[in-house]
């Protein structure tokens, strides 16, 4: 079985460079054009049969195979053997491969029977994009490889893979980072064409928002993983792989807006180019940091060689896009430039810029110890503190620039007409950040800056959340929606929606800054207090399972001298890996602060414990804000001519359904549970109308 897999990966690839070959050589409407489609769809049906036969060797426990062997063992339930498809190396790199096929067919279904000059020369970037994974799959990251050797058990997944968040948080970024290569398909295809008008970006915006939507998804998912799962307190460390699919949607962020201003108004034509490559540059550039052991992380890939060719694929991309640009450099510089500084288009240019400035610097502290180590013999170590000593200020930038880009119009405006629209958020920032100074919001032990900076953040919080509340506001009255489009109507909410969750991530991050932690050795009839919260101890007990053995400590635990409970925090140790014990959080979450209990090294015989409590102030806002970006953004997806009403209206009703979820499931298991559905249910709805936008361009009838 695993031989069949093999070939079926080989056809794939032979079938996806005669498909991309025929399209590119074929007339539109001819017989190679029509083969070179029919065969990239092939393809597409090909390397799922594949991914099948990996499933299969996983369920039936193969361990002939070396991939099963490592990753799947008797102990596994069925929804974990499926998810150790892309628990290894081998196996997430066919994922990717098959993403990329099928991301492939939709572009071949959406530029079928429409006059598109750009489509051949796009298609078959893509093609090549795809035989280039194809054949790392098959040369270096092969998962029908055999084992070799007799074996009667396997290792079996990595117990930190063993969450449900692990089950949709990998396969959710990877459609996120392949999602992007089609507007770098078809920006390489404008620029070889010479056809950089203004319907070009328009055309892709879909995708853009598409591929954003995915990205934000799974860097949020990652989130909530690391915070249930690693047992450090936090969601977010700075770790190098969380940096690599951060940088990304750092850029495409500044892409999404840089897009929206040549739409518009024809400017910011260079940016998007630029930004295109560069957000595909470092999606690949992020794939290379966790398969190539370049930089230490929890999270990365161990044993991989395919780095080098990653590296190539940079190389060969970003060279053929600058020589097209010096080529075109006429068609890119002939857009329009930004007039005044003081509008909505000077504000998006100066956000282009801080979140490029954003990414690079993330880029730098992340290669420290490379380029240190090459320098000067010996790697540099990069804390969390120095991220947030930097970041702190440019995330503030970048939440003021949220406020101007709302209280601001497009062109130039006049002053009276400013200030009508920025003195009540102006008032309402005095006000939140006067009562964070008198309620002592500053940090301390911190420098000047940081430890006014919670101050600063809730001024700006209250600005930003005036300015925001008033556009949503305005655009909720009937009257303005007339004269206008429904979909453009649309957009505009949506859009307002994410700066709305923009600032409620900032106010959970904000909270982070006044996070409060205890660490104590405990016994029966210990107590430790922790931020208002009592936690006494009651003992020690042991689980024993199947697949692995526990001990719990039981903490009662009363907040303010009311009783809450019994909280269990507890540490497994999986038969199959029993050097690499795990931690089991226990989570209590209120609207103000999240008690995050953690038992560390526990002692049975003397039946004490360590036990660690850590209080994060203002946490669940991180997950409703990430909801509501993931939500904001699929409803801000551009409406497609010729969509069906029924699309659209089942589409709607996804979203309704994802808002009534969340508030379900914040009731009876908490935000993190309600962030977890609300993207699912959010995703389902992205991909629902995205596939019935393609369906419908996809037909003869349907012209741009």
């Amino acid at each position: 079985m695993a031989n069949f897999g093999e070939i079926l990966v080989c056809l794939t690839a032979v079938i996806s460079a005669a498909g991309g070959a025929f399209v590119l050589g074929g007339r539109p409407g001819g017989r190679a054009m029509t083969a070179g489609r029919a065969l990239l769809f092939s393809a597409a049906a090909f390397v799922t049969a594949a991914l099948l036969v990996v499933v299969f060797l996983l369920v039936t426990h193969d361990y002939r195979v070396a991939y099963v062997r490592e990753y799947a063992d008797r102990s596994m339930g069925l929804v974990y053997l499926m998810t150790a498809l892309w628990g290894g190396q081998e196996g997430s790199l066919l994922v990717w491969a098959a993403i990329q096929c099928w991301v492939t067919a939709g572009v071949v279904a959406w530029t079928h029977g429409k006059e598109n000059r750009l489509a051949p020369v796009a298609i078959a970037f893509l093609a090549a994009v795809q035989v280039f994974f194809l054949l790392l799959v098959l040369g270096h990251s092969n998962p029908f490889e055999p084992l070799g050797t007799v074996a009667t058990h396997g290792l079996g997944l990595n117990p930190l893979l063993r969450n449900p968040y692990m089950v949709i948080h990998p396969p959710t970024l990877y459609i996120g980072f392949v999602g992007f290569s089609v507007p770098v398909a078809f920006a390489i295809a404008a620029l070889a064409e010479g056809d950089l008008n203004r319907a070009w970006i328009t055309e892709l915006r879909p995708w853009i928002l598409f591929a954003w939507v995915f990205l934000g998804a799974g860097n949020l998912l990652g989130m909530v993983w690391a915070y249930e799962v690693l047992g450090w307190g936090g969601y977010w460390g700075w770790d190098p792989v969380e940096n690599s699919s951060f940088m990304p949607w750092l850029v495409a962020t500044a892409l999404v807006h840089s897009a929206m201003g040549e739409e518009r108004l024809g400017m910011f034509r260079v940016w998007n180019v630029a930004l295109i490559v560069l957000v595909f540059d470092l999606v690949i550039f992020g794939t290379f940091l966790t398969r190539s052991n370049v930089v230490a992380s929890v999270h990365a890939f161990s044993g991989s060689t395919t780095g080098p060719y990653l590296l190539g694929l940079i190389a060969a991309v970003t060279a053929l896009a600058a020589g097209l640009s010096v080529w075109r450099r006429k068609l890119l510089t002939g857009s329009r430039p930004v007039e005044h500084t003081l509008s909505r288009e000077g504000m998006l240019s100066i956000a282009i810029w801080i979140f490029v400035l954003c990414a690079a610097f993330v880029w730098l502290a992340t290669m420290s110890p490379v380029y240190t180590s090459v320098a000067a013999g010996e790697k540099a170590t990069v804390t969390p503190e120095f991220y947030n000593r930097w970041m702190v200020p440019l995330g503030l930038a970048v939440l003021l620039l949220v406020g101007l880009c709302t209280v601001l119009g497009w062109r130039k405006q006049t002053e009276r007409w400013f200030v009508r629209r920025a003195l009540w958020p102006l008032i309402a920032g005095i006000v939140a950040a006067g009562i964070a100074a008198a309620a002592g919001a500053r940090r301390e032990g911190a420098g000047p800056f940081m430890s006014l900076a919670p101050v600063l953040s809730f001024g700006l919080l209250g600005l930003v959340g005036a300015s925001v509340l008033a556009e949503i506001a305005r655009l909720l009255v009937p009257a303005a929606r007339r004269g206008e489009a429904s979909s453009g109507w649309r957009r505009r909410l949506g859009g307002q929606l994410v700066h709305l969750s923009v600032v409620l991530l900032f106010l959970g991050f904000t909270g982070n800054a006044f996070e409060k932690e205890v660490s104590r050795s405990m016994g029966p009839g210990d107590s430790m207090q922790v931020a208002g919260y009592r936690l006494s101890f009651v003992g020690l007990r042991q689980d024993a399972g199947y697949e692995r053995e526990g001990i719990f400590a039981d903490l009662r635990v009363e907040a303010q001298g009311r009783p809450l409970g019994v909280y269990s925090p507890a540490r497994f140790v999986y038969h199959t890996h029993p050097g690499q014990p795990t931690s089991e959080v226990v989570i209590h979450t209120t609207l103000l602060a999240d008690l995050f209990l953690i038992l560390g090294e526990p002692d049975l015989m003397r039946d004490r414990a360590v036990v660690r409590a850590v209080v994060n102030p203002l946490t669940v806002w991180v997950w409703i804000g990430g909801a509501l970006l993931i939500l904001a953004g699929v409803i801000a997806m551009p409406s497609v001519a010729g969509t069906p009403g029924r699309c659209r209206t089942t589409t709607v009703l996804i979203v309704l359904a994802a808002i009534a979820a969340v508030a379900l499931a914040a009731a009876l298991g908490g935000p993190v549970t309600a962030v977890s559905l609300a993207c699912g249910e959010c995703l389902l709805a992205a991909v629902f109308w995205f596939g019935g936008a393609v369906r419908v361009l996809g037909s003869p009838e349907v012209k741009p």
